[in-house]
C-alpha cells in the first residue's frame, strides 16, 4: 500500500508540472497578443522556480533503476526512445510552424531546413526537455563511479552560477541544461530516502516548504536581499518540498488522485503537442476579444484545458489509428504486443 501511494503522488507531482508548463506557455502567447491577465502572469512568474525542477527531479527518481542496466541495454531502451521522440516531434513542430502558422514567440522556427540539423546541438524549441533528459541520463550514468556528494555540490554550484547569470550563455536550452541537471541528479541518486521522508510527513513538508518559499520570495523580490542564483536554487528546493508534500496529501483524496495522476502518467503527449495547439488557439481568440485584456481571465483557462484535452485526444487517436509510432518506436511497440 505504501509503494502504491508513493507512485500515485509522484504521478500527481508530474501532473502538476505539466499543467504549470501549459499555463506558462499559454500566458506567453496571451502576452504577445496583449491579452495576458496581470494576476495570472504574476502567479505564473512565482511558480518559475518550481515548474521544471519538479519535472526533472521526479524524472531523475524514476530513471534511477535504468542506471543499473548495462550500457547496451541503457542506450537501446532509454536513450534511443528519447532520440527518436526528439527527432519526430522537432520535425513535426518545424513543419507546423513552417506551413500552418508562424511561431510568434520564435518567428525563425520552421524558416530554414538547417534547423533540423542544428537542433541536435542547439535546440531552440519547446521540445528541448527531451534533449535535456537524454543528456542528463547519459551524464548521470557516466558520473556513477564518482563521489556523489562532491558531484552534487559541483552541479549545484554550476546551477547557481548559471541562474545568477555569472556564466554568459546565450541559448536558453544550453542554460537550462546547466541549471536543471542538479535536480535530475539529486532525484536519481537521493530520491528514494527523500520520497520516503515526504510520504511519511507530507503536511510538515508542504507547510515548511511553502513558508520558506514565501519568505525567500519576499526577501528576493521585495528587498533584493538574496543573490539571484542562490535564490533560484534554494527557492526551487523549497518549492519542491511544498508541491511534493501537497501531492502526497492530494493522493489521499480518491477523485483528485485519479485526475492528477492521470496527467502525470501522460505528460509526454501534452509536452510535445500543446505549444502548437496553444499558439493556434490564442491566435484565433485574440482578434475576437480585441484589446480587452480582462477577457484573458476567461480565455487563458479555456485554452489550457483545451490544449491538454486535445493533446491527450491526439495521442488516443494515434494509438487507435496505427500512428502510435509518433510516441513509441515501432520496434518497441511490436515487442510490447508480444505476450510474455
Amino acid at each position: 500500500m505504501q509503494q502504491k501511494t508513493r507512485i500515485d503522488w509522484l504521478d500527481i507531482a508530474k501532473g502538476m508540472s505539466i499543467i504549470l508548463v501549459v499555463i506558462y506557455h499559454t500566458l506567453l502567447y496571451h502576452d504577445f497578443h496583449d491579452i495576458a491577465p496581470d494576476l495570472y502572469a504574476r502567479l505564473s512568474s512565482i511558480m518559475t522556480p518550481i515548474r521544471m525542477p519538479l519535472f526533472f527531479t521526479v524524472s531523475g527518481f524514476l530513471a534511477a533503476s535504468a542506471m543499473r542496466a548495462s550500457w547496451g541495454d541503457f542506450l537501446r531502451r532509454k536513450i534511443w526512445l528519447l532520440v527518436y521522440l526528439f527527432a519526430i516531434w522537432n520535425t513535426a513542430r518545424w513543419l507546423f510552424f513552417r506551413y500552418v502558422q508562424t511561431n510568434v514567440l520564435v518567428p525563425t522556427e520552421g524558416s530554414d531546413p538547417y534547423q533540423l540539423l542544428e537542433m541536435w546541438w542547439a535546440p531552440n524549441t519547446g521540445i528541448w526537455f527531451i534533449w535535456a533528459l537524454a543528456i542528463f541520463m547519459v551524464a548521470t550514468k557516466l558520473l556513477f563511479p564518482i563521489h556523489r556528494p562532491t558531484t552534487i555540490a559541483i552541479a549545484a554550484l554550476i546551477s547557481i552560477l548559471t541562474f545568477g547569470e555569472h556564466l554568459s550563455i546565450d541559448l536558453f536550452t544550453h542554460r537550462n541544461v546547466l541549471q536543471y541537471f542538479v535536480f535530475f541528479l539529486f532525484g536519481c541518486w537521493y530520491g528514494k530516502p527523500v520520497v520516503n521522508a515526504i510520504t511519511q510527513r507530507p503536511l510538515l513538508t508542504a507547510c515548511a516548504g511553502l513558508l520558506i518559499f514565501a519568505a525567500l520570495y519576499v526577501l528576493r523580490w521585495r528587498l533584493q536581499a538574496i543573490e539571484k542564483g542562490s535564490f533560484a536554487l534554494v527557492s526551487s528546493i523549497a518549492g519542491l518540498a511544498w508541491l511534493c508534500g501537497t501531492a502526497v496529501l492530494m493522493s489521499r483524496l480518491q477523485s483528485v488522485r485519479h485526475a492528477f495522476a492521470y496527467f502525470g502518467r501522460n505528460t509526454l503527449p501534452v509536452y510535445v503537442t500543446h505549444v502548437m495547439i496553444v499558439s493556434l488557439m490564442v491566435a484565433l481568440v485574440a482578434p475576437i476579444v480585441g484589446s480587452h485584456a480582462a477577457s484573458g481571465y476567461i480565455t487563458a483557462p479555456l485554452v489550457v484545458v483545451f490544449a491538454i484535452g486535445l493533446s491527450l485526444a491526439i495521442r488516443a487517436i494515434a494509438d487507435r489509428s496505427g500512428a502510435g509510432w509518433l510516441y513509441t518506436p515501432p520496434t518497441r511497440r511490436q515487442q510490447q504486443a508480444v505476450p510474455a
